[in-house]
């Protein structure tokens, strides 16, 4: 019995503590945002295509990748410390 009366005191001041921290805080409901007018649609990056440097496993935006090779052959790798130990190792 006593377990019982110890779990309802709980409850109660955790039902307290929800209730003060609502009146201080306000019903804040968060709304989701509408992305702006020109932004790039569903599924794509705002940073761009993302790709996987195959030295380090790092993902970073192509457009920052250093790029060795071309075409289907390229790799891209996160700086040039990771493309010459790729290098030296392939």
């Amino acid at each position: 019995m006593g377990a019982i009366i110890w779990i309802a005191r709980v409850l109660i001041v955790l039902l307290l503590i929800r209730i003060v921290l609502g009146m201080l805080f306000g019903s804040v409901r968060r709304v989701p945002r509408q992305p702006p007018a020109g932004s790039p649609g569903k599924g794509e990056r705002i940073g761009g295509e993302l790709v996987r440097d195959p030295n380090c496993g790092t993902y970073i935006p192509k457009a920052r990748a250093i790029v060795h090779g071309s075409g289907a052959d390229a790799k891209y790798f996160c700086s040039t410390k990771c493309r010459d130990e790729y290098v030296n190792k392939h």
